[in-house]
């Protein structure tokens, strides 16, 4: 019964214990539940918040590029590129070659639909967001090992789709795309175009020789690319260098260089040189003669970069190579504040032999260091006092600072064998012509024999050196002080032949243009001198002179004044603008101009004349009677100074005293109108209606224009009642001013006169 009541006992135990477990069991599970419940609810509530979310991004996307349906039509492109993705790596699956071509072609094309592309670079406009979607594409075919070939694009497509990664500095594939573009079609000159400019940037110059040639088949007369080649084959014996010299010159364009080009390929002609011997004794092809040679033909070509990167490459072979470090030194003078290292480079190839000082003296003119430049090269002429090219540049940066005497000087003091440089005689001519530009702002008159002199420096140059452009640009001026304007022009077109890009040739040429008359073109020079020259006085006064003949008076005080604020003491400017306020009816400007000139340039003839007119205006006629006889006293004959004198003598009622001036302004100059009509309006004042009358005639006979003279002789003709003649008197003066009101209205008393006299003498019935 015991062992029955403990089983029993044991049994309940153990039934509780089991119901225990399985109520906490019960109550962990619901917990569990609960919290899967909330966790559910919460999942759910995520999932509609983030679906809520996508939808207003989806909305808000559309909303933003509803205005740029291209932009929104590349999610398309985006698409094509994951699914190529996913068929080309991410399915696990090997796919033949044919089916990878297949799909990057498709992926191409996409991409393509969204880019059309142009012929003319700077009318390609690429949609945005299209570059990151080419970058993407690069990369895929890159990873697939693929190249250009293997797309199968049209040469169209091909050229597109170079222009693309072009613009995302994807150049292997670029090149790639251009070089299968040109296989395809070789009539496609863009492609070639764009693939020549990678192979320069990259100073592959064997290839763009190659890509030039193919070039010249499809465009055989671009100057542009004929010169490009020319700079790759200089110096070699290659038949196309010929073939290019001679179709430069049957198109007008000459291949000659400037005097910097000339320097670099002299620089890369003895690289090549030194390249060539180098080559006999040692089996190296990658010489730093071939490096410096490379180097000097990118820099002509215009890629610094590529340039900086051969210089460096040439120095790290041979760094006793004083080439290396003198082309070195020119490139890092293109960069601003570097003057120090660039020096520094200088100085290591000067200690190699190489000839620098040229080089030297411009990297510091060019940093503003002339007092620096001129002790260079004063220290060089003291150990090579032949040297022409030193001696001649050492009296340019003299001539520069203003210091005339100090240039000539140093050309005079140069050994007799130096002046069988051109440089020297250009420069001596330059100084004549400065010579003749300082006595024309002196006195107003130019210096003919020192303008003789400077023809005939220019012309010993030309002797010495056909070629040198700048002596035949000293000519054309030279001769446009001599007023031969038709051989002017002719050493100009020469000039500008051989120095095309010099900043003086569109400044002479307008200058040239004024002084023939022609406007138009002289305007059109200016405009072209005003894109180099920014703050060039000549350029703005040339265009002050421009304006004030094409009656533009208030635009040319404007541009004279311009003028005076780059350079104050411009005496022609000032003159100008003197005049021009003076016809602008600004007397005050105007004589405040013609004060400053005389009280600086007391000679200068024409200034006095100017002030003399512009006090006459303000009727201060005793102070004018000064400034005149001031004039005369530096030229007794001086026509318009008697002229100027009879008037004011005739306004400050000293009749008597006038006439004997009036006739030696006549006397001096016959065909002076101004000089007739002064006189006849003094013989008005005698009373001698003839003489006057006949002086009057006369001053229309030396200027036909002249309508004072014309309407004092009407006016004479019609006090005497001689109205017949007086009618064609009025109608003379008509043609003149037809808005004369004076000339019409006595020509309609004529008429009526006349005609009431024929019907008062008409035979009565």
């Amino acid at each position: 019964m015991q062992d029955t009541t403990m089983a029993l006992l044991s049994l309940y135990g153990v039934l509780s214990i089991a119901l225990l477990l399985l109520w906490i069991k019960h109550k962990t599970v619901r917990k569990q539940r609960d919290r899967i419940a909330v966790k559910l609810g919460s999942m759910k509530g995520n999932l509609s918040d983030t679906s809520d979310r996508l939808d207003l991004l989806s909305r808000g996307v559309d909303t933003i590029l509803s205005d740029s349906p291209r932009v929104h039509d590349l999610l398309s492109v985006h698409k094509a590129l994951e699914s190529a993705e996913s068929l080309l790596f991410n399915q696990g699956i090997p796919i033949s070659n044919s089916e990878s071509c297949a799909i990057a072609t498709h992926a191409a094309k996409e991409i393509l639909i969204h880019y059309p592309g142009s012929n003319n670079e700077e009318e390609r406009k690429q949609t945005p967001g299209l570059g990151p979607l080419s970058k993407r594409l690069s990369a895929i075919l890159t990873e697939a090992e693929m190249k250009a070939e293997d797309i199968e694009l049209s040469a169209e497509e091909h050229r597109r789709i170079g222009e693309l990664f072009h613009s995302i500095e994807r150049f292997d594939w670029a090149a790639d795309c251009f070089q299968r573009a040109n296989e395809l079609d070789p009539e496609d000159e863009s492609a070639l175009r764009s693939l020549s400019s990678i192979q320069r940037k990259r100073g592959d110059l064997e290839s763009l020789d190659r890509s030039l040639e193919r070039l010249l088949a499809v465009a055989p007369d671009d100057i542009s690319i004929l010169r490009e080649q020319a700079i790759l084959l200089q110096d070699s014996e290659d038949e196309r260098a010929i073939r290019n010299r001679k179709r430069l010159d049957a198109l007008g364009a000459d291949s000659l260089e400037s005097e910097a080009e000339n320097q670099l390929s002299q620089i890369a002609q003895r690289a090549k040189n030194l390249g060539r011997i180098s080559a006999e004794g040692s089996n190296t092809t990658d010489s730093a003669a071939s490096f410096v040679e490379r180097a000097a033909k990118q820099l002509l070509l215009g890629e610094v970069t590529a340039a900086r990167e051969s210089v460096n490459l040439a120095i790290d072979l041979d760094s006793n190579f004083g080439q290396a470090w003198s082309l070195k030194a020119r490139l890092i003078a293109l960069e601003k504040g570097r003057t120090k290292d660039a020096i520094k480079c200088i100085r290591r190839a000067k200690a190699l032999d190489e000839y620098t000082v040229i080089l030297e003296s411009e990297i510091l003119e060019s940093d503003d260091r002339t007092d620096a430049a001129i002790e260079v090269l004063e220290e060089h002429l003291e150990g090579s006092p032949s040297d022409s090219e030193a001696r001649g540049r050492l009296s340019q940066l003299w001539l520069s600072r203003g210091a005339f005497d100090t240039a000539r000087e140093i050309l005079e003091a140069a050994p007799e064998e130096a002046w069988d440089s051109a440089k020297m005689h250009v420069m001596a001519g330059r100084l004549n012509l400065v010579n003749s530009d300082n006595e024309r702002d002196e006195t107003g008159k130019i210096d003919q024999m020192g303008v003789i002199d400077a023809l005939v420096s220019f012309d010993r140059a030309i002797e010495i050196d056909r070629e040198s452009g700048l002596a035949w640009l000293g000519r054309a001026r030279a001769l446009r002080y001599q007023g031969s304007f038709d051989e002017a022009e002719i050493a100009l077109v020469r000039a500008r032949r051989l120095i095309p890009d010099h900043p003086s040739i569109p400044l002479e040429e307008a200058q040239l243009c004024l002084d023939s008359g022609d406007i138009e073109q002289a305007n059109a020079l200016s405009l072209e001198a005003t894109t180099t020259l920014k703050n060039n006085p000549t350029v703005s006064f040339i265009r002050g002179i421009i304006s004030a003949r094409s009656g533009r008076l208030e635009e040319s005080l404007n541009f004279f004044s311009r003028t005076l604020e780059i350079q104050p003491e411009h005496v022609r400017a000032r003159l100008n603008r003197a005049s021009a306020a003076l016809l602008y009816d600004n007397l005050t400007l105007a004589l405040d101009d013609a004060n400053i000139l005389v009280d600086a340039r007391p000679k200068h003839e024409l200034a006095r004349l100017r002030k003399s007119e512009i006090l006459m205006n303000q009727g201060d006629w005793s102070s004018a009677e000064v400034e005149l006889r001031e004039l005369l006293r530096l030229n007794q004959n001086h026509s318009m100074g008697l002229v100027h004198l009879g008037t004011c003598l005739i306004a400050m009622e000293k009749s008597e005293q006038a006439e004997k001036p009036l006739n030696k302004a006549i006397a001096t100059n016959p065909h002076l109108s101004e000089a007739w009509y002064q006189r006849g309006l003094l013989y008005l004042d005698f009373g001698k209606s003839r003489e006057a009358m006949s002086d009057f005639e006369e001053a229309v006979r030396a200027d036909p224009q002249h309508v004072d003279a014309r309407l004092r002789i009407a006016a004479i003709l019609h006090e005497d009642t001689d109205l017949e003649r007086a009618r064609f008197a009025w109608r003379n003066v008509l043609d003149v001013d037809p808005q004369n009101r004076l000339a019409r209205r006595r020509l309609e008393e004529c008429t009526k006169y006349v005609q009431s006299r024929k019907e008062a003498l008409a035979p009565k019935d």
